[in-house]
Order: C-alpha cells, then sequence, then structure tokens
C-alpha cells in the first residue's frame, strides 16, 4: 500500500493531472470541430473540382470528337471517287479546315505510303513515308489494319515538325464478291494546344486547377503521360476521369491549387490557449478545493489533523479494530505549563514549541498512525495494532527525550515536559469517544506521576 507521503504528493500533483487531461479533451474537442469543418469544405471543394474536371472532359470530348470526325468525309470522298485528282483533293481538304483552323493537315496513304498531303508548304517532309517502317507510326497503323475501325495516334512529333494528334480512318473499298479490300487510310492531323486551350486545360502555373493528361494513342491508363505532371495521378486528393475520343480513351487528371490558410497557425494557437486556459483553471479550481478541504480538516499551524479529521478517520479504525480484534491504543498528549512559555517567551516560542511537538510525533510515530492537535497544547496519537507494553513505553520515552525546543531569536532552549494520556480499546470503550474520555482521564492521572499510568 502506499505510504502516507506517497498518497500526499499523488494528491499534490492530482489538479495538475486533471488540469492536463480537461486541456487535451478540451483541445481534442475543439479540434474536432475544425476537422469537420475542414472536412466539410474538402468535399465542397472536391465537388466543386469534379463538377469543373467534368466540364473541361466534356468540351475536349466536344471538341477532339468534332475536329477527328471530320476525317470520315476523306475516308468518304475517296470510296466515292477512287480516282480523285490532286484539284479535287485540295478543294475537300480545305473546306475541312475552314471548318477547323486547328487541322495541320490532311494526307491519304494508299498501302500505308503517304501520297497526298494539303497544304503541301511545310509538310514536304511527310510526302512519301511508309507507316510499317516508321518505329513510331507502325503500331497504330498496324492496330488500325486489325481493328478495321479509325484510331487516333499521339500527340506525337510530327515528321514534318511540331507535335500534333492524328487520327486515321482506315478505307476500305467492298469487291464486287463481297470481300473487303484495304486500300490504305486518311489521316488528319490537328494541333492539340488550342484545343486544349479551348476546352479549359492551362499549361501555365497561374491557373486554379492543375492538369494532366495521359494515355498517348488512346490506351487511356495504361499509355503515357502527355501533359502535364506524371505525379498527378497518384495524387489522392486528384480528380481522375476517362475522356472518350475516336478510338479510344484518354485519362485526364485534375487538382486543386491548396489556398493559403491564412488563419491555420492563428487557429491552432487559438485552441490551444482555450485548452491551457481550461486546464489551468481546472487545476487552479482543485488546487482551491484541496486548500480549502485540507484547511477544513488540519491544523493551519502544524498541519497535523485538526479534531473533525480525527474524528472521521478514528472512528473508521475504532470500527475497524472492534470488527477485526485488533488492538488500538490511543495516547493523550498536553505540555505542561504551555501557558508559562508563552507568558515568558512570547507566542512566537508557544508556536514553535507546538510545531517542535507535531515533528516529534510525526518522526517517532508510523505511517499508519493518526496524529491530530485536537486543542490549544493538546494532541492525540492513535495507535492501530499497539498494545500496552515494551514498544509502547519505548515510543513514550523517545518522545519525553525529543522535548528540547529552541526558543526563536535567542540562545535559549526549553526543556518540555509532556504528560501523556494512555487508553486501550475495550470492552470499556464502545466507541471513540468513551476510548477518547479513557484516554484524557489517564492524561491527568500521568501529570502527577513521572510515567504515564495506562487505563
Amino acid at each position: 500500500m502506499p505510504s502516507r507521503r506517497q498518497a500526499f504528493l499523488v494528491s499534490r500533483k492530482l489538479p495538475w493531472i486533471a488540469g492536463v487531461l480537461v486541456a487535451g479533451g478540451v483541445w481534442t474537442v475543439l479540434q474536432s470541430f475544425i476537422w469537420l469543418e475542414q472536412d466539410r469544405r474538402n468535399q465542397a471543394e472536391r465537388a466543386v473540382l469534379q463538377a469543373e474536371a467534368a466540364t473541361v472532359r466534356a468540351r475536349l470530348e466536344s471538341e477532339l470528337n468534332a475536329t477527328l470526325s471530320l476525317s470520315l468525309g476523306l475516308s468518304t470522298f475517296v470510296l466515292a471517287k477512287p480516282d480523285f485528282s490532286q484539284a479535287d483533293l485540295v478543294r475537300v481538304a480545305a473546306s475541312l479546315i475552314r471548318l477547323q483552323p486547328a487541322i495541320r493537315s490532311v494526307a491519304l496513304a494508299p498501302d500505308n505510303v503517304i501520297r497526298h498531303i494539303y497544304p503541301l508548304a511545310g509538310n514536304q517532309k511527310a510526302l512519301g513515308l511508309r507507316y510499317l517502317e516508321t518505329p513510331t507510326q507502325r503500331d497504330a497503323v498496324l492496330r488500325l489494319m486489325r481493328e478495321q475501325r479509325p484510331v487516333t495516334a499521339g500527340p506525337i512529333e510530327l515528321v514534318q515538325g511540331g507535335v500534333g494528334i492524328i487520327n486515321r480512318i482506315p478505307i476500305i473499298f467492298t469487291r464486287p464478291d463481297g470481300s473487303p479490300h484495304y486500300w490504305g487510310l486518311a489521316s488528319v492531323a490537328i494541333n492539340p494546344y488550342p484545343v486544349f486551350e479551348r476546352a479549359g486545360i492551362r499549361t501555365d502555373p497561374a491557373g486554379a486547377v492543375r492538369y494532366a493528361l495521359r494515355g498517348r494513342d488512346g490506351l487511356g491508363a495504361q499509355g503515357e503521360v502527355f501533359l502535364g505532371e506524371a505525379g498527378l495521378f497518384k495524387d489522392p486528393d486528384a480528380v481522375l476521369m476517362d475522356v472518350v475520343i475516336p478510338g479510344g480513351r484518354w485519362q485526364l487528371a485534375a487538382r486543386a491549387l491548396a489556398p493559403a490558410d491564412g488563419y491555420g497557425l492563428w487557429m491552432q494557437a487559438l485552441l490551444v490557449l482555450l485548452a491551457a486556459g481550461a486546464g489551468t483553471l481546472t487545476a487552479y479550481s482543485l488546487l482551491v478545493h484541496q486548500r480549502i478541504r485540507s484547511m477544513a480538516l488540519h491544523d493551519h499551524l502544524t498541519g497535523l489533523a485538526n479534531r473533525h479529521q480525527f474524528k472521521l478517520r478514528g472512528q473508521d479504525m475504532f470500527a475497524l479494530a472492534r470488527r477485526n480484534g485488533c488492538r488500538l491504543t490511543l495516547l493523550n498528549i498536553d505540555i505542561d505549563d504551555f501557558k508559562t512559555i508563552n507568558d515568558t517567551y512570547g507566542h512566537a516560542a508557544g508556536d514553535a514549541v507546538l510545531v517542535h511537538v507535531a515533528n516529534t510525533l510525526r518522526t517517532c510515530c508510523r505511517e499508519s498512525d493518526l496524529l491530530a492537535r485536537v486543542g490549544g497544547d493538546e494532541f492525540v496519537v492513535l495507535l492501530p495494532n499497539t498494545p500496552a507494553g515494551p514498544p509502547l513505553g519505548a515510543l513514550l520515552d523517545r518522545l519525553q527525550a525529543e522535548m528540547d525546543v529552541a526558543v526563536p531569536g535567542t540562545d535559549t532552549s526549553i526543556k518540555l515536559r509532556i504528560s501523556v494520556g494512555v487508553a486501550a480499546c475495550s470492552d470499556a470503550t464502545p466507541s471513540l469517544d468513551a476510548l477518547m474520555s479513557h484516554a484524557d482521564e489517564a492524561m491527568y492521572r500521568a501529570k502527577d506521576t513521572s510515567r504515564p499510568q495506562p487505563d
């Protein structure tokens, strides 16, 4: 079991422990409100980001599909007039470019070799290109031949220079016997950046939302990143959406730039101050309560239990002794000629005598003993498991031997004399009050003898 001193130290720490716990609890509650508000705000911001990303995706799909679907006109043109001339191609291609200025070039490639291109200026290097012999173009054309449907390639570096998105459409004739005949392909190359800008994708860092695109050659999430930061696709705060394009799909990543949280540190500082204030107020309240309780239960001069506390604790010890048959002894101690000491040396000396007696009792008694000052110069000591006999006599001798007190402010030493009344718990003492009465009577009898006599 913990000693009385350990219990005292623990009780001294309890207000501060409670203050820390209250401060932590207040901070947790307040912080939870902040977290809930931040979560609500994050959800609202994510909903706005999803709506904005969906708008960008819709615009991008519309721009790409509207632009790249124009290449279907080339397929129809070749099928309707297989023996077309260069002038015929120029008229058709010029019409397509007027409809969509983002188109860089229009080309026809019979047997997968570019034989016709418009405009010729700036695109001469593409003439004669053999797709199946060009590593960067081969896979896309083989896929077109295998699937026999439009395939979008890129963005890629064009042979004639620059970056482009190429939509290729297979041109397939039907023979008289109904079997298909692969003639070649038609392709439309467009400049992607005007398309991105019209869709709302900004490549400069000034925008409130960062975007990235991947899925080169229409391969979706498995394709390479061709616009923006690759790390955006691994960002948990980013929104990912598929963009359907002719012959495949891209994947769009959108991430809102974190706004500057100008009040975050101030809010945290306020939470800490509020929590610290609540903890300090709790600790102070408990300290005041302990102080008031201590004043109500202890003698203010000696720090021993007062009569009220002695009665409270003494009754429990007495009841336990009666129930268990344990021996319980009460000492009633009175300082002889105390009034004379006060009159001769002053009240400061009297106080020093009372404090000395209290400290002597603490030194000579055990932790389990109950010590109290119940009157001006009267002390009582309740000794559990202590019958009359040599141990008790040794205790009384130690008390008498320690009764030299120095007078404050002088070199004078006072040799005190105390009278001790001893009473043991028995059938003759049915209550604590009866035991105290027996000890009081024994103390008065002891004043006329040199040693205390047991009752």
